[in-house]
């Protein structure tokens, strides 16, 4: 049995699937974190069953579960603050007694190996302002960027993910300096594509326009553009996602496909702290612009035509 400490605190994310969430925390406590923090958002009162779901989820966390010693820290809210707000709000939390962090929401299921890339990571580039971000998802795996290790991104992707706390104080929920980012063409010319400049801006504009802030991502990754954050990616993919997208939203649920994991290993090999043009806009290309099949945008002009909501 092992008895070691896992020393970099963890942060589980959850809200009302008790099933992906027992799941994800089993991972967590095979490695016995020395700090854990639970953050268990409140059920919408005008969604029945919810309560139900949500006080199933925070049963799991019984302190009979954690049998390991452990500074276990709970924050379960007494209204529902949202997916934008909350999960915002959670990361500053246990970042009030923390200086680095390892994030995982309900439906990402790490493979044992993330948890070492993280640890890895967040030492190695614990003074490197640059370095905001590590991520645990590898996108296009079958475009080979180094011989490393890791590499380094311009995207840091949230499906289990860790960072420091002097990268987040630079977050910024209402993006405040997001016309400045447009004027000094910032993005362009991180990029080097106007295509993928004007993918990002107006996925910012249409947040920025929100009445009530959706989602909190976007502006994290804003807050990385700002700053010239980097993300460190690993070599393969350590995610696997178990979830449904929408269930914080009224919109459409969808499962995810995103389940392939494999371990890593550390390669002895210098890592430059650079970005591959090649692969940024090959990324882009196949994440963020790839159109929909025909028949989706033919179905979706059909509904805009007729006032409806694609």
């Amino acid at each position: 049995m092992n008895t070691k400490l896992f020393d970099i605190p963890v942060l589980l994310i959850t809200f009302n699937r008790p099933e992906t969430t027992c799941h994800v925390f089993e991972q967590i406590r095979r490695i016995k974190p020395k700090t854990l923090y639970v953050f268990s958002d409140a059920a919408r009162p005008e969604r029945p069953g919810e309560e139900d779901l949500v006080n199933t989820c925070r049963s799991l966390f019984d302190k009979s579960q954690i049998n390991w010693e452990c500074d276990f820290q709970t924050w379960y809210p007494d209204t529902n603050l949202g997916c934008a707000v909350g999960v915002s709000s959670a990361i500053s939390w246990a970042f009030e007694n923390s200086e680095k962090l390892i994030i995982l929401e309900d439906d990402c299921l790490p493979h044992p190996t993330f948890f070492n890339f993280c640890k890895s990571m967040l030492d190695k580039y614990e003074d490197n302002e640059r370095v905001m971000h590590v991520s645990g998802t590898r996108w296009n795996e079958e475009y080979k960027v180094n011989d490393g290790d890791h590499f380094f991104s311009l995207i840091g992707h949230i499906w289990g993910w860790a960072t420091w706390k002097r990268a987040w104080k630079k977050y910024d929920y209402h993006m405040e300096k997001l016309s400045g980012l447009k004027d000094e063409r910032k993005l362009q010319m991180l990029f080097n594509d106007r295509k993928i400049a004007k993918y990002w801006h107006d996925r910012f504009d249409e947040l920025d326009i929100q009445s009530r802030k959706s989602t909190w991502d976007y502006q994290w990754q804003y807050s990385l553009f700002l700053n010239d954050g980097l993300a460190s990616v690993p070599n393969v993919n350590l995610i696997s996602n178990i979830g449904l997208e929408g269930v914080h939203s009224d919109g459409k649920q969808t499962e995810h496909h995103f389940c392939k994991t494999d371990s890593w290993n550390t390669l002895p090999l210098p890592v430059e702290v650079s970005i591959n043009s090649g692969y940024e806009k090959y990324h882009a290309n196949t994440r963020f612009l790839k159109k929909p099949p025909m028949r989706e945008r033919i179905v979706n002009r059909i509904k805009m035509a007729f006032g409806q909501h694609a």
